[in-house]
């Protein structure tokens, strides 16, 4: 017999009875006591998402939807490709929702190259699904011989990360200075639904006629069943599964099963309007680091389930709901009774809080708002109890399960254990029963929580704990509220701002006999703290960008030398401690010219000739020039003043000289400048002076 639950429910009278049980004590079912409550929580959602490397690792098995990533199984570098394999899972898994470098979700064409613009083409992810019959991945085998087209790791689902090598500008722009870390968000393996298998025999829940399934999925052949999410699908098929509890898939009823994936999928109101299907299971766990009890365990919990093994020796589960009892105890049954009010100590508290995964946060662990145990004494200022419940994938759900839970902790509840004559039999196969007893004067339902046969007394121990039907929510939304702020954020910042106030100015350069321009910008302070910023430039329409020098603390960076007269564009981004980058700012441009890189004539004299005449005299530049045009004015204002003399061209350093005639009598000023074939002028020389006769 599978060992998933250590017992059968059994409708057996009494000879047959006494005749088959061979052991003194038996557990007839499976559920939930205060003792498994708060057990310490197993492994967290984001755990299962950064590479793992281990000489040998455990396989992982995936239900519902998964982020995770996986272990590293290959990784090779050559001529300055890298290729890297991660093994993500076993078993066949489905659509791929999203794929993720470094947390951060990348879009792949059909190809498998990821096509967002920064990755320019370098980056590729290859995907196998964990078929039975599936390929090597060819793009790997193609570059590392090493990994032949024998590596096909049939029935593990894998990827393939290849990174090209690239041009130095741009390897910051597609690595950032490391190794892509991937990660996958997907639905994970199928499950087989009876009630879509045309051969399935499905008794109806209580009417007694026959139902049957309904469409081409077969329990025995794993190819026909889809992907599926829906609680009492996910654990059956994990109980039967031999990666999951290995109870095998003949040991399941089915028809139990399809009653329970029915309930399952009814909707239910949701907080924030609309609907959510009533019980869902998203499972990952280790096939070696976990005791596949405590995964069972958990599933149940998902759905504050229940589950037991009929008279065949068959899996029956009951997603939680209340059941009216159709059995009643009296005190001519009991034996003994050990009357408790309220939980033990240490399980006394006055409010509790699920935990469970939240897609909204990068499938990671969320806490749910907080329940308050009804008649609770204890401290309200005292921190709420954590009850762990990853396999719990949505708010509503959390709430349902907590409610049920926190009503359960009230004190003023009845926890029995009766001993019982041989009519407690009737309690195998039932959750809940009724309790009535005029000795102590209670008179309420109560949860079967554990069953004992004690074959040397022929009596029945029961341990019950008291319920009221509304402990059980149809409609959780005047207690569910909005789910809170996560309490593990996810890695980076997926709002870091785009840099605002981006302004360029030109700033000139001297090199001795020339001039140059480079471009300054300047941005807003962000007002954060720990931001680093990236800013480039290019020559529009179509140039290379270039990466400008950036002062992080004064916000502003500059370029080195650029074509003056040309139109230039630049941005900025934002680069936070983590790596996570903003999105460029729009651009922004400049046309920036030098100043004229022509020298000024030297050596500049004006003197009184003749009247009514002055002498200028000047030598020309040292450096290349085209001319030189002289200016008089008969005050000290160059901007009034009067070209005379035409325009003067000569050899480099040549001394010239000029008579202006027809000038009046008083002082004149004089000024030279040198220009170069572009007519782009040099300094003044000047103002020199002459009195004139």
């Amino acid at each position: 017999m599978p060992q998933a639950i250590a017992g059968v429910l059994v409708k057996w009278g009494l000879s047959k009875l006494a005749a088959t049980i061979i052991a003194h004590v038996i557990t007839f079912a499976i559920t939930f006591g205060l003792s498994q409550l708060f057990k310490p929580g197993r492994p967290k959602p984001e755990d299962g998402q950064i590479e793992t490397r281990a000489a040998v690792g455990s396989r992982k098995k995936n239900w519902g939807i998964v982020h995770t990533s996986g272990q590293v199984s290959f990784e090779a570098s050559k001529n300055g490709t890298l290729g890297k394999v991660l093994t993500l899972g076993t078993g066949h898994e489905n659509d791929i929702i999203e794929h993720r470098l470094h947390d951060e979700v990348v879009n792949v064409d059909g190809s498998g190259t990821i096509s967002d613009a920064s990755f320019k083409g370098a980056v590729h992810i290859i995907t196998r699904p964990g078929d039975p019959n599936q390929t090597a991945i060819g793009e790997l085998t193609a570059i590392f011989p090493e990994w032949t087209a024998n590596h096909r790791q049939r029935g593990c689902a894998h990827v393939a990360i290849i990174c090209d090598p690239v041009d130095q500008e741009d390897f910051n722009t597609v690595y950032n200075g490391r190794v892509p870390e991937y990660s996958q968000v997907r639905k994970g393996c199928s499950c087989y639904d009876p009630r879509q298998d045309s051969t399935a025999v499905i008794y109806d829940d209580g009417e007694g006629f026959v139902v049957m399934g309904a469409g081409p999925q077969r329990v025995d052949d794993p190819t026909t069943w889809p992907w599926s999410d829906n609680w009492a699908l996910v654990t059956a098929n994990y109980w039967a599964d031999s990666d999951g509890y290995g109870g095998g898939y003949d040991n399941v009823n089915w028809t139990n099963i399809a009653i329970e994936a029915a309930i399952s999928d009814d909707p239910v109101p949701a907080a924030g309007g609309g609907t959510v299907t009533r019980w869902r299971c998203w499972a990952s766990y280790s096939l070696v680091n976990e005791d596949r009890k405590d995964v069972f365990a958990d599933m149940l919990k998902a759905a504050d389930g229940w589950a037991f093994q009929d008279a065949n020796g068959k899996l029956n589960i009951r997603a939680g709901r209340w059941e009216e009892p159709d059995v009643t105890i009296t005190d001519d049954a009991i034996k003994a009774l050990s009357v408790e009010q309220g939980p033990t100590t240490r399980h006394r508290t006055s409010a509790i809080k699920v935990l469970y995964t939240e897609s909204a946060i990068g499938y990671r662990q969320q806490e749910a708002n907080t329940l308050t145990v009804p008649n609770s004494n204890a401290d309200p200022n005292s921190d709420p109890q954590s009850l762990p419940a990853n396999y719990i994938p949505h708010h509503n759900q959390a709430i349902r399960v907590g409610y049920r839970h926190a009503e359960s902790l009230d004190p003023d509840r009845w926890h029995l254990t009766a001993l019982l004559d041989l009519r407690g039999l009737d309690l195998l196969g039932r959750r809940f029963c009724r309790l009535e007893t005029e000795v102590m004067g209670i008179y309420a339902w109560f949860e079967i929580k554990r069953l004992r046969l004690i074959v040397r007394t022929k009596s029945i121990e029961a341990e019950l704990s008291e319920v009221k039907p509304g402990d059980w929510l149809d409609d959780a939304t005047e207690v569910e509220g909005s789910p809170p702020g996560s309490t593990a954020p996810p890695k980076g910042d997926p709002t870091l701002a785009v840099p605002t106030g981006l302004t360029l100015s030109a700033v000139a350069l001297s090199f001795g006999d020339a001039n140059g321009v480079a471009i300054a910008a300047i941005w807003d302070d962000p007002g954060r703290k720990g931001l680093t910023f990236e800013a480039q430039l290019r020559e529009t329409p179509d140039g290379e960008w270039v990466t400008m020098v950036v002062d992080n603390a004064a916000f502003s960076a500059r370029s080195g030398p650029v074509n003056s007269g040309m139109e230039h564009e630049v941005r900025v981004r934002a680069r936070s401690i983590g790596g996570r980058t903003s999105t460029w700012s729009a651009p922004v441009t400049i046309t920036p010219s030098a100043a004229a890189s022509v020298p000024a004539p030297s050596n500049l004299a004006a003197a009184p000739g003749a009247a009514g005449e002055a002498v200028i005299d000047w030598r020309s530049p040292q450096a290349a020039f085209d001319h030189v045009e002289l200016f008089e004015n008969t005050a000290d204002d160059l901007d009034t003043a009067t070209q005379i003399g035409g325009e003067f061209a000569g050899s480099l350093g040549e001394f010239k000289t000029h008579t202006e005639t027809g000038l009046s009598a008083g002082t004149h000023y004089f000024w030279a400048v040198a220009f170069d074939a572009a007519d782009n002028p040099s300094a003044a020389a000047g103002p020199v002076t002459a009195v004139v006769t």
